[in-house]
């Protein structure tokens, strides 16, 4: 389990918050700052994400929708290389955010059933999904698509510490060979340049580096034969604010249902396999350390 643990530091937003008793809401390191009041809606925005510019433009859909304005605070910037990994974002520094920087920070990913943490509960609300994304079986070998279908002898790389690894590593222990990477950068870079035949790796970071998998002789698919291999993105914001989320669920419906995200997904070549607009019936999967009855569920 400890294979898996790092990722769903990420993933699932896991990690305790602090006792939220008497802080002092001016103080930067608090957790309950004030509520701003006024009539913009102030985004987290990370680009260590790289589908961040979709992200952006989603944001600007959302609040247009509302008839309010969107503002951005760039919480990360970009890596500077390829093999060094992200800190895992966890709790206690989303809820400083929302307490000192921002309202609402997209692209979170949450999971599609209870099997995980979700993240909302008693600290923070989760919207309804907006993406559902997937794990995919890229590969460089046109007879080779899926990942049943991948020679025991060829090695399969993935990063060392994901989901995939975990669960390859649980499910079919000797029935591969493993080339793992760090990051999934380093993983992307690999698979575009040859220097790895077949990967199992995140959408959003394949397609977030490159859109035109043909190009450079890359085929990717879905994988469907590991669980958990598929996931929503949501928005996350502070728990005091209900009325917001009830409006953040209201535009990302009427979003859907318009056509905008998918319009928007084309837009930034991300209409690919493994990343799909989220069905209006699609619902967050119970908390399992909160009972949320809000709306979206």
């Amino acid at each position: 389990m400890n294979r898996l643990k790092p990722l769903l530091a990420l993933l699932a937003l896991g990690l305790p918050g602090p006792a939220l008793a008497q802080q002092d809401p001016s103080s930067p390191t608090s957790t309950t700052g004030f509520l701003r009041t006024d009539n913009t809606m102030l985004f987290c925005l990370d680009q260590q994400n790289p589908i961040w510019r979709f992200e952006q433009d989603l944001a600007l859909a959302v609040a247009r929708s509302l008839g309010r304005k969107a503002e951005f605070y760039v919480h990360r910037t970009p890596l500077p290389g390829l093999d060094t990994s992200p800190q895992p974002l966890d709790r206690l520094e989303l809820l400083r955010l929302f307490a000192h920087r921002c309202d609402i920070y997209p692209g979170l990913v949450g999971s599609t059933t209870p099997a995980f943490d979700y993240p909302a509960d008693e600290q923070m609300y989760a919207t309804r999904p907006y993406l559902k994304v997937s794990y995919v079986f890229a590969s460089r070998d046109p007879k080779v698509k899926t990942l049943n279908a991948l020679p025991k002898t060829t090695p399969l790389s993935m990063e060392r510490n994901g989901l995939p690894a975990y669960f390859m590593y649980a499910t079919r222990k000797g029935q591969f060979t493993d080339r793992p990477v760090t990051t999934a950068a380093r993983l992307v870079q690999d698979l575009v340049t040859g220097k790895t035949k077949a990967g199992l790796v995140f959408a959003p970071q394949l397609y977030g580096r490159q859109k035109d998998l043909a190009k450079v002789g890359l085929t990717a698919t879905p994988v469907t034969t590991l669980p958990n291999m598929t996931w929503y993105v949501i928005y996350g914001l502070r728990r005091d604010r209900p009325s917001l989320r009830t409006q953040l669920d209201s535009a990302i419906v009427r979003l859907i249902r318009r056509g905008e995200i998918q319009r928007l997904l084309a837009k930034h070549g991300l209409d690919r396999p493994g990343i799909a607009v989220a069905s209006v019936s699609d619902r967050r999967p119970a908390s399992e350390s909160y009972k949320d009855e809000g709306p979206g569920r």
